[in-house]
């Protein structure tokens, strides 16, 4: 798995990577909206890094998570990835993180428009869904930015850390997204 953007590479991730993983996995602000508890192990990381290291490809019914590392120096700042969806396999679910000393610099924005470039243009999917804690501004933020579009809101219904948090569920169609590149609003 290789993608590129203008600053950044979208690849699997490699053995190397383990000791930035941990650093963003463990920070309590990345951590905040996400279902993992801190500390975050270098055993949990390890394992993880072990399973996805070797994917290539999306498939139907599995999460595929891949690294996002700057172009020119390969660090890693975040990973990105999607679930194909067990009953339409032209569906998916996206997902993403990125280190919170690499925040509010466009990155997240450049590494999802190239994933869902990925996605929409050489997989052919036909929609892309993402759901988001009702106080992540940011992510949302990002989701509309791209051209997501809130279809619901859930009350108490995603656990973080024992406690029920509120969640955003947003959708992009491929035809949709079509259209914004063609008017040149993505980039």
């Amino acid at each position: 798995m290789f993608l590129h953007s203008k600053r950044l590479i979208l690849r699997n991730f490699r053995d190397e990577d383990i000791d930035s993983y941990l650093v963003y996995r463990n920070d309590p602000e990345v951590a905040k909206y996400q279902d993992w508890d801190i500390p975050y192990s270098y055993a949990q990381a390890e394992k993880f890094i072990k399973s996805v290291k070797d994917m290539n490809a999306p498939k139907q019914g599995d999460w595929l998570q891949v690294a996002i590392a700057f172009k020119e120096t390969d660090e890693l700042i975040g990973d990105i990835g999607c679930f194909i969806k067990n009953e339409d396999a032209r569906q998916a679910i996206v997902g993403y993180r990125l280190a919170s000393s690499h925040w509010r610099k466009g990155y997240a924005f450049e590494a999802v428009r190239c994933w869902l470039e990925y996605l929409f243009e050489d997989m052919d999917i036909h929609r892309v869904t993402a759901d988001c804690d009702t106080e992540n501004e940011a992510s949302f933020g990002l989701l509309e930015k791209l051209g997501f579009r809130r279809e619901a809101q859930f009350i108490e219904s995603y656990p973080v850390n024992g406690i029920y948090t509120s969640e955003y569920h947003y959708g992009l169609l491929q035809r949709e997204w079509r259209t914004m590149i063609g008017r040149g609003n993505t980039c």
